[in-house]
C-alpha cells in the first residue's frame, strides 16, 4: 500500500477540503509537504475566506497580514464609523483582486452600501463569485448599480431586487431565492445568457416564472416545497418543461410530482444525463421515466418508490432515500437487478428486507454506501453484501446495529472487499 504523502497534490487537497479552518491550521504543523500544500496559492484561492462584521473593522489596521486574500465575507449588521472607517479602507490592500465575495446587509447604511460598491474600498472588477444577502432596503429607494464584468456566479437572497441594477455580461450561473414577483424581473433580464439556475420559492405562488424561455439551461433546480406538481398546471409548468431542449441536468424539490409531469420530462428531455426528484408527499414511479434512455445519474427522495416496468440502460450512479425522511419503502426491488451498467448504489434508510433475499446476484454494482438506518443487523448486511459480488468499495455512515466486531468479521469474509465504516456511538434513536 502506497504511503499516505506519497498521493497527488490533487489528491491531498480533495482530503484537506473536508476539513475546518481550525483542523487545516493544525495539520500544516504535520510535515513541509502538508504545509506547502495548505498554505499553496492554488489551495488558499478555492478554501480561505476572510470574515469581517462591523465589529472587527476596528482592529484592522492595527494587525499586520502577510497575505492578500482572494475571497471576503462581509457582514455590515452596525454602522461603520470612527475606527471601523480606517479598517474599511484598508480592504484594497488585504483584497487586491478578490474572486468571491460575500455581502451580507443586516443593517440599513446607505453609505457603507455605496462606498463598498465603489473603489477604493474594494475592487469589484475582478469578482467571479457574488452572495448578495440581507434585509435591509436602501434609504430613499435607490437604485444600487453593480458593474461587474467578470461575474460568472450571483447567488441573490436580497428581497428587494427592484433596487439592484447589475450588469454582468459574463454571468451564467444564478441562484435566485424568490420571494416577490420582482424577482421573476431580475431574472429575466439574464435568462438568455445562463446555462445554470436555482429558484428557490418560499412561497406556494410561482409568480410568472413558468412564463420565461429559457434557451440556452444546461442546469436547472427548482425547490418549491410547499407546493406540488400537478397536471392542472399543464398550461404553465409543463409546457415550461417543452421549451428546455439543451437541458442536461434537472432537480426538482416539491411536496408531490404528478404523473403527466414526469412523462413530461420523459418525453421532451430525453437528453438529461442528471435528474433527481424530491417530494415530500406521494410514490414516485419510475416507470414514467422510462424514455430517459441516456440518463447516467438517479437520485431519488421519496416516502415510496415503485420499481417496476422501468429500464435505464445508461443508468451509472443511483441514490434512493434521506436522512431527513422516516424511511423509504422500495416497491419491486427486482428492478435494481435490470440495471445492467449500475456502478454506484446508495442507499439511505430505504427499507428493503425481507425483499433481499429474493434478488438474483447483479455483477454490476462495484462500489455502494449504506447510511442512516435506524436499525441494521449484520445477518441483513452480509446478505445484502452477497447480493452483488463484484462489489469492492462499501461504505456504511450512521448506521445503528453495527459495530466494528461485525466489520472485522466482514472483511475477513470478503477480503477483497474495501470498508469504510462510521461507527455509530450511542444506541438512542
Amino acid at each position: 500500500m502506497a504511503n499516505f504523502n506519497q498521493m497527488p497534490i490533487e489528491i491531498l487537497e480533495q482530503i484537506f477540503d473536508h476539513l475546518d479552518y481550525r483542523s487545516r491550521r493544525n495539520l500544516t504543523l504535520v510535515c513541509r509537504r502538508w504545509n506547502a500544500v495548505l498554505l499553496s496559492d492554488r489551495f488558499i484561492a478555492r478554501n480561505v475566506t476572510l470574515v469581517l462584521n462591523g465589529s472587527r473593522m476596528s482592529w484592522l489596521h492595527k494587525h499586520t497580514f502577510y497575505r492578500a486574500y482572494p475571497n471576503l465575507t462581509l457582514q455590515l449588521e452596525s454602522t461603520i464609523e470612527g475606527e471601523a472607517s480606517k479598517g474599511l479602507r484598508l480592504l484594497p490592500t488585504l483584497f487586491p483582486d478578490p474572486s468571491t465575495v460575500c455581502l451580507r446587509l443586516d443593517f440599513p447604511p446607505e453609505p457603507v452600501w455605496v462606498g463598498f460598491c465603489r473603489e477604493p474600498f474594494v475592487n469589484l472588477a475582478t469578482v467571479q463569485t457574488l452572495h448578495l444577502t440581507g434585509r435591509c432596503r436602501l434609504a430613499s429607494r435607490r437604485v444600487l448599480c453593480l458593474c461587474l464584468e467578470e461575474l460568472r456566479t450571483f447567488q441573490l437572497d436580497y428581497p428587494y431586487a427592484s433596487d439592484l441594477n447589475l450588469v454582468a455580461p459574463k454571468l451564467s450561473r444564478l441562484h435566485l431565492h424568490v420571494l416577490l414577483n420582482e424577482h421573476i424581473d431580475f431574472l429575466q433580464r439574464f435568462i438568455d445568457q445562463l446555462r445554470s439556475l436555482t429558484v428557490v420559492f418560499d412561497a406556494k405562488e410561482s409568480y410568472n416564472f413558468y412564463s420565461l424561455q429559457p434557451v440556452g439551461l444546461h442546469e436547472l433546480v427548482i425547490d418549491r416545497r410547499d407546493k406540488g406538481m400537478t397536471k392542472s398546471e399543464r398550461n404553465a409548468s409543463i409546457a415550461f418543461f417543452k421549451r428546455l431542449h439543451q437541458l442536461r441536468r434537472l432537480e426538482l424539490r416539491v411536496k408531490f410530482i404528478d404523473s403527466v409531469v414526469l412523462h413530461t420530462i420523459a418525453d421532451r428531455l430525453g437528453q438529461l444525463l442528471h435528474l433527481s426528484l424530491q417530494v415530500t408527499e406521494g410514490t414516485i414511479e419510475l416507470k414514467h421515466i422510462a424514455n430517459l434512455t441516456r440518463l447516467e445519474t438517479l437520485r431519488i427522495v421519496a416516502c415510496r418508490v415503485n420499481l417496476q416496468h422501468v429500464h435505464l440502460p445508461a443508468l451509472r450512479s443511483f441514490e434512493l432515500g434521506s436522512d431527513e425522511l422516516p424511511g423509504t419503502y422500495l416497491e419491486g426491488i427486482e428492478g435494481l437487478m435490470a440495471f445492467h451498467r449500475l456502478r454506484s448504489l446508495t442507499l439511505i434508510n430505504v427499507k428493503i428486507y425481507p425483499e433481499v433475499l429474493q434478488l438474483t446476484p447483479t455483477y454490476s454494482v462495484e462500489r455502494m454506501v449504506l447510511a442512516h438506518y435506524r436499525r441494521i443487523d449484520e445477518t441483513h448486511l452480509q446478505i445484502l453484501v452477497k447480493r452483488f459480488p463484484a462489489l469492492r468499495w462499501l461504505r456504511i455512515s450512521h448506521c445503528h446495529g453495527l459495530y466494528k466486531r461485525e466489520i472485522d468479521k466482514l472483511k475477513r469474509m470478503l477480503p477483497d472487499l474495501a470498508v469504510a465504516f462510521d461507527e455509530v456511538k450511542s444506541d438512542r434513536i
